[in-house]
């Protein structure tokens, strides 16, 4: 329906996409971002907590690797989607853009996309200039106790990915005025923290999940590079693992 997207499934695009090739999704602003929209709906989170937790004392990196191993995937071949896209439809210099958005209510949320994206970004995923992380089941309460949906970017430091970000802003603007949902374009992330809970048995409780921000100053401009780099810096502590959730709740 947004008059800035067309549509790759559409029959027109047959010819360009021999049988076996994946297309992206869309084509965005006039054929500058090629698009691709994965969902996170099947990630079996009780059962991937209680496998984590019986290994004992695995490291923080093992524990991401495994419990995140599902998002990877999704990045990955979307990755290779937006590649083949651009080598079929001759588009070698449109920029890449993955929307990541969770389905999964009460036991995951945007934060835990944010975390796999940037680290997958940091090993991979040559042709995504930006991942959109976004979560449409889940809110989180501002410090005014107003419900929000926070949406946050994972990007380079690169000219492509800054233009890219300039594009999504107006994205997400449109989306907001057709949905009749307030839009809350600056902020400052003050913290994120998730937790995994088990009960003594190894048996799966519940998921907890904080994300602080504050109101930036509306007469100066926020430094998103600068704020996504500062709160992914603090997720050495914001994810603890299920062993040591397990240990605190049998202590």
């Amino acid at each position: 329906m947004y008059d800035q997207a067309v549509n790759l499934e559409g029959k027109q695009y047959d010819s360009c996409f021999p049988q076996g090739i994946e297309r992206s999704d869309f084509l965005l602003f006039n054929s500058q971002v090629i698009c691709e929209v994965k969902q996170i709906q099947n990630i079996k989170i009780q059962h991937q907590v209680e496998k984590l937790a019986c290994k004992g004392n695995i490291s923080q990196q093992n524990f991401k690797r495994d419990f995140y191993n599902s998002i990877n995937k999704s990045l990955s071949k979307a990755n290779g989607q937006i590649e083949k896209s651009k080598q079929a439809l001759s588009y070698s210099d449109a920029l890449g853009l993955v929307i990541l958005e969770n389905l999964i209510k009460d036991d995951l949320s945007v934060l835990s996309l944010i975390d796999a994206s940037n680290r997958k970004m940091l090993g991979g995923l040559a042709h995504v200039d930006v991942v959109l992380c976004l979560d449409m089941v889940n809110t989180f309460s501002n410090s005014e106790g107003e419900r929000v949906r926070p949406v946050q970017i994972v990007m380079r430091d690169t000219e492509r990915a800054r233009k890219l970000s300039k594009l999504l802003q107006n994205l997400l603007s449109d989306f907001c005025k057709q949905s009749e949902t307030p839009f809350y374009n600056g902020f400052t992330v003050a913290a994120g923290e998730q937790s995994w809970s088990i009960n003594p048995d190894g048996k799966y409780q519940a998921y907890k999940a904080k994300f602080d921000f504050q109101s930036s100053d509306p007469e100066m401009k926020a430094d998103w590079r600068q704020q996504l780099v500062q709160f992914l810096n603090r997720w050495w502590w914001v994810i603890p693992l299920p062993a040591i959730l397990y240990d605190l709740f049998i202590g």
